[in-house]
């Protein structure tokens, strides 16, 4: 098998390189570009908050479910793709690992332009939906006609492609691609919401700016895509039509060779995870609504800060996502576990900390975003409960990620919709209404989720575990 310079280099990274040097060259570039996601989001959120109109701000809250949807359809086919490509490049099969590229690429860009036409067509009564009322609606409608109608494709691409390109191994081009629209999104805020557009169109030039720099990130991935095709022609990287077959060529006479099948599986229960995570804040926008614009507001900036651990961690493990599954593929389980096991100390060390800053600094947190009483009332007290998930949380991506990297489906599926759906939901209910805890309740339902998502991911992974003991004791390594 003939393989060129690059390609050598990544499987020397997956398969030899010191655990901590491979675990941070493929996570770093991915925790980088979500910080500055992070920080593109709080621009939105901190220069909307200067108008001080709360209605501005929900409106950014209402928003968010919606671009959890669009998360899920790049996870979709982003995760799905991904883990299949890493499989297969443990296991030396870069003709699959090629092919799935292709098909996660071309099915990912479909699914754009179908989520763009759901939202041309419903986005009124998606809004009622989602939570917004008379107070937010126009905000709410302009914000999703520039993110999520004109710009569905470039939102969705440029994540989409960051997965991809990770997979092979080039995690600092695919942070920096994903990173360029962050910082973009930070400088261009202020122009379009201040500058260039009148005092009331805050939120549509917030949304204007989010367009332009998704856009620019899906131009530079498309470049760099292009070039490696151009200049490797038996690499893995590679979008032609030709190559996005649903099946593996000549071996797809098994269904386990079926590409397109197996991307959407793998990928399922992350895009089920993102998706349950929007039902989920729909209930809490709902039941928040009740409340009043500066809870809503006051939630929302909660979420933000709280993204802080959330996403970190989730860089984290989404970075180290191909190496696991590498691992996975060539049955180099030891190699594995030790991956895993440093991971997981990171993250879980990581979330204690953010723990103990939000729960003793809310207030000053809060107030760096809106400098209105009741919203920073609010969010205070929504901050400190939400709090208290950061390190559970940590815990559960880290085991999602691990089912993912190596194809476990059901657990990775049945994690998602117990974490996001099955827990916190009804959990929601039950604190506010019949314990009576009012708002308070339902952020409490959050940490109460995560306690038992992380019982549950524990007792999956010590399962999973257990059977690659029994697979190394039988000689099947």
């Amino acid at each position: 098998m003939s393989r060129n310079t690059q390609t050598k280099g990544t499987y020397e990274l997956f398969a030899s390189a010191p655990v901590s040097k491979a675990v941070w060259t493929m996570a770093l570039p991915t925790i980088i570009t979500q910080l500055i996601n992070i920080i593109y989001n709080y621009a939105d959120t901190w220069y909307v908050g200067r108008t001080a109109n709360a209605a501005m701000v929900a409106a950014l809250g209402v928003c968010f479910p919606v671009f959890v949807i669009m998360a899920a359809v790049a996870n979709l086919f982003g995760v799905g793709g991904a883990s299949v490509i890493s499989r297969a490049m443990g296991q030396k099969n870069l003709r699959k690992a090629r092919r799935t590229f292709a098909a996660a690429f071309w099915g990912g860009m479909a699914a754009a332009v179908l989520f763009m036409l759901v939202i041309l067509f419903f986005r009124a009564p998606l809004i009622r939906l989602v939570g917004g009322d008379d107070a937010d609606f126009q905000y709410v409608s302009d914000y999703m006609f520039w993110t999520m109608i004109i710009g569905a494709v470039p939102t969705i691409g440029n994540v989409l492609c960051g997965h991809l390109v990770r997979a092979i191994g080039a995690s600092k081009e695919a942070g920096f691609g994903m990173s360029m629209g962050g910082v973009l999104n930070i400088a261009l805020d202020p122009l379009f919401m201040f500058v260039i557009l009148p005092s009331g169109m805050e939120v549509t030039g917030a949304a204007i700016a989010t367009l332009l720099s998704n856009t620019s990130a899906l131009v530079y991935f498309l470049i760099y895509i292009l070039k490696r095709q151009k200049k490797e022609k038996d690499g893995i990287i590679n979008i032609r039509p030709v190559k996005a077959s649903w099946k593996d060529g000549k071996a797809a006479e098994s269904s386990k060779d079926r590409i397109m099948p197996e991307i959407l599986l793998t990928g399922f229960p992350a895009a089920l995870q993102t998706t349950f995570a929007m039902v989920s804040n729909i209930f809490a926008n709902v039941y928040i609504r009740l409340y009043g614009s500066g809870a809503v507001a006051g939630m929302g900036i909660a979420k933000k800060v709280n993204m802080i651990a959330f996403n970190t961690c989730m860089g984290m493990t989404m970075g180290v996502l191909p190496l696991i599954g590498f691992s996975y593929g060539a049955r180099s389980y030891k190699r594995m576990r030790s991956i895993i096991r440093y991971t997981g100390t990171v993250v879980l060390l990581f979330g204690i900390a953010c723990a103990a800053i939000f729960i003793t600094q809310a207030p000053h947190l809060v107030r760096f975003f809106i400098d209105e009483d009741t919203s920073v009332m609010y969010g205070t007290q929504f901050l400190r409960i939400i709090g208290y998930a950061a390190p559970l949380a940590a815990v559960s991506y880290l085991c999602v990620t691990v089912f993912q990297a190596c194809g476990r489906k059901w657990s990775a599926f049945a994690l998602s919709i117990l974490r996001k759906g099955v827990f916190d939901i009804p959990a929601m209910y039950v604190f506010r209404t019949v314990l009576g805890l009012g708002a308070a309740g339902v952020c409490l339902a959050t940490p109460f989720a995560e306690v038992l998502g992380a019982i549950v991911a524990l007792n999956l992974y010590v399962r999973f575990r257990r059977e690659m003991a029994a697979d190394e004791r039988t000689g099947k390594e």
